[in-house]
């Protein structure tokens, strides 16, 4: 059974997992050099500056390191940096929290909130979500929801029951392994 303690734990275990995201680190706020270094790796229009140990912790769009370096002093000891998802919001299908009950009688549940218009994020899915439900997955209504059948399959590929996934569908192919599902982060316990 997967456990993440936090969101340096997330980052940790989607990468040992192989899953897809949009390229991300988590930096000693110290590590000037580390933390050049991912902005000259990835050269995009957007980047996102996170809290990595609590739950909608300090949170800042930058366009570069120069942008970057005066938020460093909000973040405590880490900061989470990564490629921004909104210069691809175009393609955007949907994007939200699910999380798969494994059911010992052979029924799953699902439990999903999302949010399918261009101007969703994580942050806001909510405050007015579109899609909130808890239902088994034998239920004929998720399956007509946008993406859901993306999202479903990538869980059940890569064994993701029983952890909150936040993710995002696109038309496109985006993050690390070029896929139409993007994985934003994991959670269990925090």
């Amino acid at each position: 059974m997967i456990k993440i303690k936090d969101k340096k734990d997330s980052i940790y275990k989607m990468k040992e997992l192989g899953l897809n995201y949009f390229p991300q680190d988590v930096f000693d706020v110290q590590d000037l050099t580390g933390i050049k270094m991912f902005f000259d790796t990835f050269q995009v229009d957007e980047y996102v500056l996170r809290s990595p140990d609590k739950a909608m912790g300090n949170f800042y769009y930058v366009k570069s390191f120069d942008e970057a370096v005066p938020l460093l002093k909000n973040f405590n000891d880490f900061v989470t940096i990564s490629v921004s998802y909104r210069q691809y919001k175009d393609d955007l299908i949907i994007v939200g929290d699910i999380k798969i009950h494994k059911g010992f009688d052979g029924f799953d549940t699902v439990d999903l909130t999302a949010r399918t218009d261009k101007e969703a994020t994580q942050r806001n899915i909510y405050e007015n979500p579109q899609y909130n439900l808890h239902c088994s997955l034998e239920d004929n209504k998720v399956w007509n929801i946008p993406g859901f059948s993306k999202i479903v399959r990538y869980i059940i590929d890569h064994e993701l029951y029983d952890v909150i996934v936040e993710f995002s569908v696109y038309d496109g192919r985006y993050g690390v392994n070029k896929e139409n599902v993007i994985i934003t982060e994991l959670r269990t316990s925090y």
